[in-house]
């Protein structure tokens, strides 16, 4: 009798920030890319039980579990090569959350959607981005969250999830630099939550980011103009910042971020910011010589600031997931 596995590979988004804050029915639509690393690499198999290997060592056991659980499935035998670290503005949960719920759903034969099976593993519920950049790569823009009375609603179908409004793909010249700060953790979802929940209104604020978005840092992407983009991305990265100001202690979430968007964008950078709650700091650039320029300036600034970074060259992935199906006796 042959025996079915599910490969899957994803990787990790920035979050770029938000367009809007609060404005009408909607809040917090947000902007993101998909990069090529860090990576998610998971394989699944039917079984009886639940069988968990992590070969990482990034916790995923409690998300292994969940997602059986709200698939309501008997087992699986579950084997995860690589994972995005945790809490850090990579996104890390969705691509591992998704990644084993869509190999889950392709051998038991659920044939959810990606939109549905989001919405069934509570997935979506801040912000698009995440399930977008899984599915299909690229720049993405997406719907917001509904918003009410009473502040944000929870997502009750899988339509009220944030939807794509725009996705392009990124010119295979942009890169790049990531900076992750050791020892630090972002804001977990529940943090999150409170943080969310009641977003305030600011007619300024709103039309400040509306242009920006709007009027720079979509036309050039358009043109596939590197430094006209960065230049409106690092606006917008400052906006937030400030909105956001009252939760984390300033426009970033620690002076580690803070030291390097700075280096960032003295060494060249078109533009930078924070993904997500951090630490996680990013910087644009064009071309592979200008990358490893701005590569070996990021070490020594850390070095030289006293900030013990991971620091890397990634792409932009242009592309969703991939999934291959092995047959065996």
């Amino acid at each position: 009798m042959k025996t079915m596995r599910v490969d899957i590979g994803s990787s990790a988004r920035l979050h770029l920030g938000f367009y809007t804050i609060s404005a009408s029915s909607m809040a917090y639509g947000s902007m993101g890319v998909a990069i090529n690393k860090p990576e998610v690499v998971v394989q699944v198999r039917k079984a009886d039980g639940l069988e968990i290997r992590n070969s990482t060592q990034v916790t995923i056991e409690k998300d292994v579990t969940e997602v059986i659980k709200r698939l309501n499935l008997p087992g699986a035998e579950i084997n995860v090569l690589k994972a995005i670290p945790r809490h850090v503005g990579l996104g890390s949960t969705t691509q591992l959350r998704l990644s084993i719920g869509y190999a889950l759903s392709r051998i038991y034969g659920l044939k959810y959607s990606i939109r549905r099976l989001a919405f069934i593993i509570k997935r979506g519920t801040v912000s698009g981005i995440g399930i977008a950049a899984f599915k299909h790569g690229g720049f993405i823009l997406d719907s917001g969250r509904l918003l009410s009375e009473d502040g944000i609603c929870e997502p009750k179908s899988p339509a009220e999830i944030p939807n794509v409004m725009l996705r392009r793909p990124l010119p295979k010249s942009w890169r790049f630099i990531v900076a992750i700060p050791k020892g630090i953790r972002g804001l977990d979802e529940r943090e999150e939550k409170a943080v969310l929940e009641t977003p305030e209104t600011n007619h300024r604020l709103e039309r400040e980011l509306h242009d920006t978005v709007l009027l720079h840092m979509l036309p050039a992407l358009a043109r596939g103009d590197a430094e006209n983009f960065g230049r409106a991305l690092t606006k917008v990265q400052r906006l937030v910042g400030r909105y956001f100001s009252k939760f984390q202690g300033g426009e970033f979430c620690c002076w580690e971020t803070e030291e390097m968007v700075k280096s960032l964008l003295d060494g060249g950078a078109y533009g930078a910011g924070q993904s997500s709650w951090g630490p996680t700091a990013y910087g644009l650039i064009e071309g592979s010589k200008r990358a490893q320029k701005l590569l070996d300036y990021m070490i020594r600034s850390a070095e030289k600031a006293g900030v013990e970074a991971e620091i890397f060259i990634v792409q932009p992935r242009n592309r969703g997931f991939s999934c291959r199906i092995v047959e065996s006796q």
